[in-house]
């Protein structure tokens, strides 16, 4: 059998080589120690990103930045200078780098500008990826000598999947390699060296995939929503007035109530799932008769009552709890008729008697009636509420989960939490040969109400799922097949060019990267057909600014469309830029807030608040008008201040 072990090498060394199209950035190895079968891979990118903080000048603040990174690349050298995770020399040096982690995260507090903190802050987290890898290397490593060698026919077999330094090693240059392209063919080599790893019986290899895992299959898609984005959303109150028939005390009771209901929403703290209260708040306001015998009791009763209804959303799904409250009830005598009301003294007499009688049992009757007022509202809550749950719940499951498990994303809830005002989902979208997140998102405003994030990776591990790779395809065409994927209503812009045929390349045809404020679009095709005119081996760049616009967020188009690849000379420039300018229409601009927030009147004060695209994210918040935005990396979750309680209004009869 072939070895994933021999696979894994055969890979990194080049024997399988992996055609990425024309002006791809490079992913080969930047020198032979990239891919050494021993020692430790360069870590490029991070060593120039920390050059280029030591090499920091100005102020006292920004001069600590530039020791720490001076620091921190005395210590990164001498770990390379040591002979790989199986060296014992490296403990020392990898506990050290540890310690600048944490140094450096001190120095981007101290007083530096935000950009030189946001920077510094994303080298500190880079180190710790490395530190929490490279130390669970060195435990598989050192632990080789403790795995028992079986013998026969399994011995072959489990070769592979021993511990050793080169497959440790090979594992590091992969995650190198990806650090720097970030590309799906290194990320399909990195899970294929976990995949080795997995086969281990080695007692590190959990703590090693663990590792792996944490820091480069990350949660790649984070929502945060607020208490008080939650209870807009809610209906407003409702007054309606019913007929009344009933029994208190064995005896019949008509008449008529008013009730008036209002909802609110109350979030239940817990770490690892979504729940909150449903609060129905009512009163009650009624007029009724009692007849018992020769008497009719009239009276005007008050009532209060609270329901709460447990909502909760786990891995599992969504379920409910039973409802449940308190209720007062207060009937006051409003008059007394008898039969004997014409005669003198017999109807005073009587009056007398069932005043009493009432006086007496009133406290009984407002009980059974607060029961009773409790059990049927109660039941109400619980009759109308799980229906609308759950009918909202198979929505999102037909039109957002039931295609990423056709596209084969595997999308996994990796956290969920609720404190008193906010709950947040994290979610990993990515297939088996796919790895998601590995860089700090955006940290949100700390008023936002509603804040979502979301990695490149997810359009990325999406569109490698499209099929789009080698595919011949006109553009109508194009855009039904994408609407198809994503489970939305087939759409054909208006403006599309006609006639135009592509083929994709058969590598990595679309890729999408946000960094440095833009959304960076690359479409690489192996041919562009347009009417009798062929281009071949065409490779289009276009880049989208998110732009804040009230309630909405904008990708506008930033720039010309730019064009390369070898068939691009010379007079070709204006055909190919006024189609690929149609394509990527600049009046075309793509709102990524939902119709149904953006057009909904209970949030029509809310506006765009934050609208960056950084370090991998895009990052997009609402709320009140005070914030500004900004993009600076998450290192807690978002909290708010929690919204006053709506005064209630008082029940007019």
């Amino acid at each position: 059998p072939v070895l994933l072990g021999e696979r894994l090498r055969s890979r990194l060394r080049g024997e399988h080589r992996i055609a990425r199209g024309l002006d791809a950035p490079s992913h080969e190895p930047h020198d032979s120690e990239s891919t050494a079968s021993d020692g430790w891979p360069t870590p490029t990118q991070l060593l120039d990103d920390l050059e280029q903080l030591a090499a920091s000048s100005g102020s006292e603040a920004r001069g600590a930045v530039a020791r720490w990174a001076k620091d921190t690349l005395d210590v990164i050298h001498a770990i390379l200078d040591t002979d790989g995770p199986a060296d014992p020399r490296t403990d020392e040096p990898l506990l050290v780098l540890s310690e600048r982690v944490s140094a450096g995260m001190a120095v981007a507090d101290d007083g530096v500008t935000p950009a030189v903190a946001s920077q510094t802050r994303r080298v500190a987290l880079a180190v710790a990826r490395r530190v929490s890898v490279w130390r669970a290397a060195t435990a598989w490593c050192a632990d080789a000598d403790d795995v028992p060698s079986p013998q026969g026919d399994a011995a072959s077999a489990y070769a592979s999947v021993q511990p050793d330094s080169e497959e440790a090693c090979l594992l590091l240059a992969c995650l190198e390699r990806y650090e720097s392209s970030a590309s799906a063919a290194d990320a399909a080599t990195v899970r294929m060296a976990l995949a080795a790893i997995a086969e281990s019986k080695a007692a590190t290899a959990g703590a090693l995939a663990r590792a792996v895992s944490d820091h480069y299959h990350a949660a790649n898609v984070r929502m945060a929503i607020h208490r008080e984005f939650v209870s807009r959303m809610l209906p407003e109150s409702t007054i309606t007035t019913n007929p009344v028939q009933d029994f208190i005390l064995g005896r019949p009771v008509r008449g008529r109530s008013t009730v008036e209901q209002s909802l609110a929403i109350q979030f239940v703290p817990h770490p690892t799932e979504i729940r909150m209260e449903l609060v129905v708040n009512g009163e009650v306001a009624s007029r009724t008769v009692t007849a018992s015998g020769p008497v009719s009791i009239h009276s005007r009763g008050q009532a209060t009552f609270s329901v709460y209804k447990p909502i909760m959303v786990t891995s599992g799904g969504l379920s409910f709890g039973n409802a449940r409250g308190t209720a007062n009830c207060n009937a006051q005598l409003a008059s007394i008729e008898t039969s004997f009301d014409n005669v003198p003294i017999m109807g005073l007499f009587v009056r007398t008697i069932a005043k009493n009688q009432h006086d007496e049992a009133k406290q009984q009757a407002n009980r059974e009636a607060s029961n009773k007022v409790l059990s049927r509202a109660c039941r109400q809550v619980d009759q109308e509420t799980e229906p609308k749950f759950s009918e909202m719940a198979e929505r999102i499951r037909e039109k957002v989960w039931g295609p990423l498990v056709t596209l084969g994303l595997q999308p996994t809830p990796v956290a969920l939490e609720t404190n008193e005002d906010i709950v947040s989902v994290r979610l990993r979208l990515a297939a088996a040969t796919q790895l998601a997140a590995h860089t700090p998102r955006p940290r949100a405003p700390e008023t936002a109400l509603v804040s979502f994030q979301a990695h490149d990776t997810v359009a990325n591990n999406a569109l490698g799922q499209f099929g789009l790779a080698g595919q011949r395809l006109e553009l109508p065409e194009l855009s039904r097949l994408i609407c198809e994927r994503l489970g939305l209503d087939p759409v054909v812009p208006d403006d599309l060019p006609d006639g135009v045929v592509i083929t994709f390349a058969r590598e990595e045809p679309v890729r999408v990267e946000c960094r440095d404020g833009l959304v960076h679009v690359r479409v690489a095709l192996e041919a562009f057909e347009c009417g009798r005119r062929n281009w071949y081996d065409l490779v289009a760049k276009v880049a989208y600014r998110p732009v804040a616009k009230g309630s909405q967020v904008y990708l506008e188009r930033e720039g010309p469309v730019q064009i390369g690849g070898p068939a691009h000379e010379g007079r070709m420039e204006i055909g190919l830029r006024t189609i690929f300018g149609k394509i990527f229409a600049q009046s075309r601009p793509v709102p990524l807030v939902p119709a149904k927030v953006t057009e909904n009147p209970s949030l029509a004060g809310l506006r765009a608040v934050q609208a960056v695209a950084t370090d991998g994210w895009l990052a997009i918040a609402l709320a009140e008008p005070e914030t500004n935005v900004t993009g600076e990396p998450a290192k807690t979750s978002p909290t708010a201040t929690a919204p006053p309680s709506p005064e209630r209004r008082v029940l007019r009869r």
